[in-house]
């Protein structure tokens, strides 16, 4: 994993973009998809993510991204971006989170996590992609 380092000032910009209620959720999401808990993660998620896929399905493909990696070594937030719709997507509020990850202490990838507003105010996972 290449390092990127910010100075003070950017880290401290950095955090006063982040969302505190999105950021929980979404440790929160990838606490349990670290653990390998497909079953967990998709009741967790919100409702677009649940209406594409079945518990079932998604625990499966949890399984079959991330079972060859290895265990997560360390995950660092590199970009998190607050949008007001994405394409292909209902109407709301999003963020879209990327994390530089390392599995197994050498294989590097990107997670793409994002996170929708639903309607009683909470953020929920409704994406997640690893390349």
């Amino acid at each position: 994993m290449c390092g990127v380092r910010r100075t003070s000032h950017q880290r401290a910009r950095m955090a006063e973009l982040i969302d505190p209620a999105a950021d929980t959720q979404a440790t929160a999401w990838l606490a349990l998809a670290d653990a390998g808990d497909g079953h967990g993660s998709w009741e967790a998620a919100g409702t677009a993510f649940r209406a594409a896929v079945s518990a079932e399905r998604w625990t499966e493909q949890l399984s079959a991204a991330r079972g060859p990696l290895g265990a997560l070594t360390s995950r660092a937030l590199a970009v998190e971006q607050r949008l007001n719709g994405l394409p292909g997507a209902p109407p709301g509020e999003y963020v879209v989170r990327q994390y530089h990850s390392v599995y197994g202490g050498v294989k590097a990838v990107v997670e793409t996590l994002t996170l929708r507003r639903e309607d009683d105010g909470a953020w929920r996972v409704v994406g997640y992609f690893i390349r």
